[in-house]
């Protein structure tokens, strides 16, 4: 059938071209199976590299609109005065609650649940802390700051230092000890 040497004598049966030609077929077939799979892999590969860039650029945005949410935060906060620099208990927790106002405007912007939730423990610690100041004022009740903590014992106020970005530090440490 194929013959590597020389031509054959003769034009070729009927046989031996049907079977040239189906093998010529197959053979285009299988180049252009082979054409549309480099095509759908190229193609899949700069999905991938794409989706890849987009996240990471996702991932920056965040990381710097958190970062400017602190940043407001911490104005909001240096626009009042700190609860320490007040005359009595009543002042005080007046102080704390306005801090506690600039605190939820925060928590309002923030999109992950386990930082919320860091956010809210350390907010509720400070509006039971107001209260108890409150109490103080009328009844001469001492109050005292429990720092919150997490379940594995850990202050809620480092955690969130760790977590957040930088420009949180500032108020997480504002934050973190009200009677200062």
């Amino acid at each position: 059938m194929w013959q590597l040497g020389a031509a054959a004598e003769g034009p070729l049966d009927e046989l031996q071209a049907r079977r040239r030609r189906w093998f010529l077929v197959g053979i285009a077939v299988a180049a252009g199976i082979v054409v549309v799979a480099l095509c759908a892999g190229t193609l899949s590969v700069v999905s991938a590299i794409r989706g890849v860039k987009e996240r990471a650029s996702d991932a920056r945005e965040v990381r710097e609109r958190r970062a400017t949410d602190c940043l407001r935060l911490e104005q909001r906060l240096n626009r009042l005065t700190p609860p320490g620099s007040t005359p009595g208990p009543a002042a005080r927790a007046t102080a704390i609650r306005d801090e506690n106002a600039a605190l939820r405007i925060y928590l309002d912007e923030l999109d992950s649940q386990r930082d919320q939730d860091a956010w809210r423990q350390l907010l509720d610690a400070r509006t039971v802390f107001a209260d108890a100041l409150d109490k103080q004022a009328r009844s001469r009740t001492p109050a005292f700051y429990v720092e919150p903590r997490t379940a594995a014992g850990l202050a809620v106020s480092d955690e969130l230092a760790r977590w957040s970005p930088a420009p949180c530090a500032g108020a997480v440490r504002r934050l973190a000890a009200p009677e200062l």
